[in-house]
């Protein structure tokens, strides 16, 4: 009886709305509110009885755009878990959008989650202003604010029980890239009961948005600017990213809206905006990375607390270069990566193609770029390409270049490729497995005479390369099986080093004391970890291996208030694994690594269908369970489907 009666209320107000003259609406206080109602009235034309949750996409919908965010993902679903982990014991659940709407990321209580799907709350979802009129998502993505929707405010009569407060995450050119949402189905009829979620949701925004901007720009200087408090709160935060002449390139929304919004569109120097140069500010803080520097803002005088972050590249090249251990910063004090470092040194400089084995965020770019630091070679440009990050339509042009007029859209005087790019230093191809087969005879052909022929070109281009190459893939049953080139093989074969998974590491523990302090002094913070937590990250197998360490303890860093980290500052996911079983151990030996080569492969190659990968593979599909329990390669490394 309740509920009819608030839908009979509900479909008044659409009709009162629907008729009242623009900008006369008194029936929603908030203006924005008001605005959304009319939007999905008169541009939408939304239906506000259909009684039907939101539409779902299909898995493999779901798997493109999870794929389109990429690196961004990561740290979506660290931030989505966190704030679960903050408000689900108040009966909320936490979902994260992509740009359209569409949910890639959902967490809530096992024990609501019928419930929870029931009413669109589920992976796939979509909450487009466009398809469920006013709601938290789409009116955020339009409005590119934050948005507390409460119960009545929605538009849909389905929705109107339900309570979504919604903050945008923005990328690094200020655009919205996701939006994150927290819901309920049951909440006070005040508002204001709701103030609390909609402050954690906008602040988990931010430090999502800021640590995906820090890693977006990993390569570049980057300046981190807040109060002169201790710890830089995510409200308070301003990201830019600078360029070698000293120019803003690209900074976090906060620093769009206060302190570039007189500057004019970016790149500007930095001088147009603070009251030195980006010159002057790196020499100060030449000689102590990672220690606060005070600057004025021109725009309005404050003076703000600035931290300087070095390139990733350089930070490498500076540890092996500068120092006395040489790949030391990479290898701590584990035997087996001592041996190899020690053949590298021997034929660095020899121009062997060099190929890189490991798991993935084992540390094969860090590493490709210690090489490159120690050779020859080290004034000259370092240039990556990821082959499994770029669509196979455009991964051509990428790498080789085109001329004028080679495509529709093409630049008008054409560009150079990764290639040339890279003509007298090294050209790094990551995730070599995945390069397209017509790719790899083009590849093949410039590495064995020495020239390129951009796309759309007549006459080659001599080059002059050192080619390192990684993957996590087995490519000798790429090769089995037709998938990669037999001559290509051979050829980028000839010194192969294999980088141990981080469980397998004799040195962990110093790599999570070097990790640790290099994102403590690129935060500008010094905090302590106690043994009994380190300890526990120890006893963590980090399928992610190096990657997932460095990502977790970044975030970490972040949240951390105090000078002492605890369990409770760690990534929710980190948590719920320190707090269950030990995580799996991973292959024991060279016949056991090579085994669980072949599963992953075979689970890639049938859309990570466990009985068509272990039909592929000739194993029998019990065993084949056991080996993927064995192996960690349970239901959790499996996409949604």
């Amino acid at each position: 009886m309740r509920f009819r009666d608030e839908f009979s209320q509900h479909m008044k107000r659409v009709a009162i709305l629907s008729g009242a003259p623009s900008g006369e609406c008194a029936v929603l206080g908030d203006h924005r509110l008001a605005d959304s109602w009319r939007r999905s009235v008169e541009v939408h034309r939304v239906d506000p009885e259909v009684p039907a949750a939101p539409r779902i996409l299909s898995a493999p919908e779901v798997r493109g755009r999870r794929e389109r965010l990429d690196a961004f993902m990561q740290f979506a679903r660290m931030g989505v878990g966190k704030l679960h982990s903050q408000i689900k014991d108040a009966g909320y659940c936490v979902l994260m959008t992509d740009a359209e709407g569409a949910t890639v990321d959902f967490r809530g209580e096992p024990s609501a989650d019928h419930e929870f799907k029931s009413r669109g709350f589920r992976v796939g979802a979509c909450w487009s202003e466009s398809e469920e009129g006013t709601c938290g998502v789409g009116t955020t993505l339009v409005d590119r604010l934050p948005i507390l929707v409460h119960k009545s405010e929605h538009f849909r009569a389905y929705n109107i029980g339900i309570t979504c407060s919604a903050a945008p995450v923005f990328g690094p050119e200020n655009d919205v890239v996701a939006v994150l949402n927290a819901s309920a189905l049951a909440a006070p009829d005040d508002r204001r009961s709701q103030s609390l979620v909609f402050q954690l949701v906008a602040q988990n925004a931010r430090f999502i948005e800021n640590a995906f901007f820090i890693e977006s720009n990993r390569h570049r200087w980057t300046v981190q600017l807040g109060g002169q408090g201790r710890g830089l709160e995510p409200e308070r935060c301003y990201l830019l990213a600078l360029d070698e002449r000293g120019c803003i390139m690209q900074a976090n929304f906060l620093a769009h809206v206060e302190l570039l919004e007189r500057a004019g569109p970016l790149p500007v120097p930095f001088e147009m905006v603070f009251d030195l140069t980006a010159d002057e500010l790196l020499c100060a803080t030449h000689d102590h990375p990672g220690m606060p520097v005070g600057v004025r803002c021109s725009a309005n005088g404050h003076f703000l607390s600035a931290v300087v972050r070095v390139p990733e590249q350089r930070r490498v090249a500076r540890r092996v270069t500068q120092g006395h251990h040489d790949f030391g910063a990479l290898t701590a004090r584990d035997p087996r990566l001592a041996i190899d470092i020690q053949r590298i040194k021997r034929i660095v400089n020899s121009r062997l193609p060099i190929l890189l084995l490991g798991e993935t965020g084992s540390g094969k770019e860090a590493f490709a770029h210690a090489i490159h630091a120690q050779s020859e070679r080290s004034d000259k440009p370092f240039v990556a390409l990821n082959c499994a990050a770029i669509p196979e339509n455009l991964i051509e042009s990428e790498l080789f270049g085109y001329r004028e007029g080679a495509f529709t859209g093409a630049k008008a005087k054409g560009e150079v490729g990764k290639v040339q790019m890279s003509s007298g230093g090294t050209l790094f191809l990551d995730e070599i497995g995945d390069m397209p087969l017509p790719l790899q005879t083009r590849l093949l052909r410039v590495l064995a005479e020495g020239e390129v022929l951009r796309l759309g070109g007549t006459e080659t281009e001599k080059v002059d390369l050192s080619v390192i190459c990684a993957t996590h893939r087995d490519l000798e049953s790429l090769v089995a099986a037709g998938r990669f080139r037999e001559d290509l093989f051979y050829r980028l074969n000839a010194a192969t080093f294999t980088l141990p998974p981080l469980r397998e590491r004799s040195d962990r523990r110093e790599v999570l004391g070097q990790v640790f302090d290099e994102e403590c002094a690129a935060a500008g913070r010094r905090i302590d970890m106690p043994d009994d937590l380190a300890d526990e990250l120890m006893r963590y197998a980090w399928p992610g291996n190096i990657r997932q360490l460095r990502n977790a303890l970044r975030y970490a860093v972040a949240v951390c208030e105090s000078d002492c980290m605890t369990r409770d500052h760690l990534p929710d996911n980190i948590l719920r694994a320190l707090s269950g079983p030990p995580l799996p151990d991973g292959p024991k030996s060279e016949e056991q690594a090579e085994e669980k080569r072949r599963i992953i492969d075979a689970l890639e190659a049938s859309g990570w269908k466990a009985t068509e990968a272990a039909t592929r593979i000739g194993m029998p599909r019990a065993t084949f369970y056991r080996r993927l329990a064995r192996y960690g390669l349970g239901r959790t490394r499996f996409p949604a489907r």
